[in-house]
């Protein structure tokens, strides 16, 4: 099965949750304060997507790049190859 690129929404919703319950103003007055609704903020916290320009504003407010949440498909090569390949371990092995 292919693994598609994707996006973290649950640990970033842990570490949105967390600094709001540190911040202490409220859900709502930090959502004005992003940029976004506060179902918005409700929806990453539980860990559902929400639309790249709200990732990038949540992220902005938590001073976090909105990169480190992406999860980006393997690569071509990785994707090619299960296991061992007897021609690798034979390179290896006479090495």
């Amino acid at each position: 099965m292919v693994r598609l690129a994707a996006y973290d929404y649950r640990e970033l919703g842990k570490l949105l949750r967390a600094k709001l319950e540190e911040d202490g103003r409220g859900w709502r007055v930090c959502a004005a304060d992003i940029g976004v609704s506060g179902s918005d903020l409700s929806r990453i916290c539980n860990g559902q997507s929400v639309s790249a320009p709200k990732v990038i504003a949540v992220c902005d407010w938590l001073k976090l790049s909105f990169r480190a949440f992406y999860l980006p498909p393997p690569r071509e090569a990785d994707a090619m190859f299960h296991g061992t390949s007897t021609e690798t371990r034979s390179n290896v092995d006479a090495g």
